[in-house]
């Protein structure tokens, strides 16, 4: 019986250790081409180590013609900020909306939300590019912004999680005098801090590195945004594998940095949606 949980345990850590490795891998291999020279990033056996690497990707990069890099850099986080705190804004009073308030047509108007999902996106780019046409968006960032605030995945989530929260809670608030609004900022929203933040990691993350809207609506080389711009690279300046190994390093630090951020606030309000009186 010891052997085989010793063997079944073995199997488990081999398998993570698999699955480990699948995931980090390519992470790890884009640091170390990162600081290699182009020359040297294909050279076989492959290294796992950048020993004869050097800082000089990262400065072609910060040295391109009129500070693109940072252009492009600042168009991210206004067009992948600006989208997510509109998606959760709308998400979470639409949830709210379809959990806990009673209108008419409620249940065809939810089903007809969900069923935008199965709608693929591709179908709608060009009646999108032509509404954004028609209200002259294009190579601006409510272009990039605004089309992407619908999100069928984001009412539904916070649809079903509100559903959970007890009737009797929300009662008690009204009876104390908080209005609908008051009820949604101070006892739902604090209850649905776990499921925002999951939300905002979703989305931030899919607008960060998006690349076939902004490649659609964007003209500009002043507002692309880091994918777009990351792509260009090699028509700016000929065949760089290293500064853009180098560019994708530094567009994947704010992602990670988001992720670790969001991650405490999610165990914070995973703990606060908890306690009960």
């Amino acid at each position: 019986m010891n052997i085989r949980k010793c063997l079944a345990v073995t199997v488990k850590h081999l398998v993570l250790a698999a699955a480990v490795i699948c995931f980090l891998g390519p992470i790890w291999m884009m640091f170390v081409s990162a600081f290699r020279q182009t020359a040297n990033i294909l050279s076989y056996p492959p290294k796992l180590w950048p020993d004869d690497g050097n800082f000089s990707n990262f400065i072609h990069v910060f040295s391109m013609q009129n500070g693109v890099f940072g252009k492009w850099f600042f168009n991210s986080v206004i067009v992948a900020g600006g989208n997510t705190i509109i998606v959760l804004l709308l998400s979470t009073m639409a949830g709210f909306a379809f959990a806990k308030r009673d209108f008419p047509l409620k249940k065809m108007l939810f089903t007809a939300v969900i069923a935008t999902q199965m709608i693929p996106s591709v179908a709608t780019l060009i009646p999108q590019f032509l509404l954004i046409s028609k209200f002259s968006m294009v190579n601006r960032y409510s272009g990039l912004i605004l089309p992407c605030v619908a999100s069928a995945f984001g009412v539904f989530l916070m649809t079903q999680f509100m559903r959970d929260i007890p009737d009797a809670i929300l009662e008690a608030a009204e009876i104390d005098g908080c209005g609908v609004y008051g009820t949604f900022m101070r006892i739902v929203v604090p209850i649905i801090v776990p499921t925002m933040s999951l939300l905002a990691i979703f989305n931030f993350t899919q607008q960060w590195g998006s690349l076939t809207w902004p490649l659609i609506v964007v003209s500009k080389g002043s507002m692309r945004t880091l994918p777009l711009g990351i792509a260009s690279m090699k028509d700016l300046t000929g065949s760089v594998s290293g500064p853009i190994m180098a560019a994708t390093l530094l567009s994947f630090i704010p992602v990670l940095i988001a992720f670790l951020c969001a991650r405490e606030r999610f165990i914070a309000g995973m703990t606060l949606g908890a306690v009960k009186g």
